[in-house]
């Protein structure tokens, strides 16, 4: 069980605003900010300043709107460089060995704020051909194998609600666009333990992935391998059985 530490308030406070700040919230007013975090303004413009100040923060001045400042590009890249350094020499070897067993491109994905992003990608050696992600840039989940591998690892409420907030997008004539088609999808993956995308995003391109879990269950990223829907489907049972055993190699890593 944590302990309860002792916080202090101001700090609170100012962590409260910088939390404020998302991808649906770029961008803020002093008065939004200031209702947001339930302080009053001239409190709020005190903080504000402060943060400003050490360029953690930053002003438009034409519309008079903050947004995170420039302090925090060079730390997020030496939080990302100290999150994955540890696993970069591991898994790099290991998604290797998939991608040229298989003949198909293997990738770690990593969930990052309910999306799942493409953090490493390694192709076979003697392909002609390279089938990539653009690194960081987040997967539609109703439509890819990882996305319904890691809505399947979420509690039911939380399936139910992505699906009535979310616009399932049609890709292709194979994408599921019927929640309770999507419904039924996520339980097949559930039941056998990876998840299947047969042409859904790109005609003709599938993926087969197996969510990552974390000690309490939760999932943390997916491991997946890309190719012709041919394939997929031809690699489909022996390529689960091999990433499953190479995911009990590496839970330690990202279990710890």
């Amino acid at each position: 069980m944590e302990k309860n530490h002792r916080t202090i308030q101001s700090l609170a406070r100012a962590f409260s605003i910088l939390d404020c700040f998302d991808s649906v919230h770029p961008r803020l007013s002093l008065t939004e900010i200031s209702k947001i975090v339930k302080l009053n303004v001239n409190t709020t413009r005190g903080l504000v300043n402060t943060l400003m100040h050490y360029h953690y923060l930053s002003r438009d001045e034409e519309e008079n709107v903050y947004y995170l400042g420039l302090a925090f590009i060079p730390k997020a890249n030496l939080v990302e460089e100290h999150y994955f350094y540890h696993m970069k020499n591991k898994i790099f070897p290991v998604l290797r060995t998939w991608a040229n067993r298989f003949g198909l491109s293997a990738r770690l994905n990593m969930v990052d704020d309910g999306q799942l992003l493409t953090v490493f990608t390694e192709v076979p050696d003697a392909s002609r051909y390279l089938l990539l992600t653009r690194s960081r840039t987040p997967f539609p989940l109703h439509a890819t194998a990882s996305g319904k591998a890691y809505l399947a690892s979420l509690p039911p409420g939380l399936v139910r609600k992505y699906i009535e907030e979310t616009r399932l997008v049609r890709y292709t004539d194979l994408t599921i666009t019927d929640e309770n088609a999507l419904l039924e999808e996520l339980e097949k993956t559930r039941a056998r333990g990876y998840a299947l995308e047969i042409g859904e995003i790109n005609d003709g391109i599938g993926s087969i992935a197996i969510p990552m879990l974390n000690k309490r269950g939760e999932c943390i990223g997916t491991v997946s391998l890309s190719g012709a829907n041919e394939e997929i489907l031809a690699e489909e049972k022996d390529a689960r059985e091999t990433i499953g055993r190479f995911l009990e190699d590496l839970k330690p890593l990202w279990q710890q």
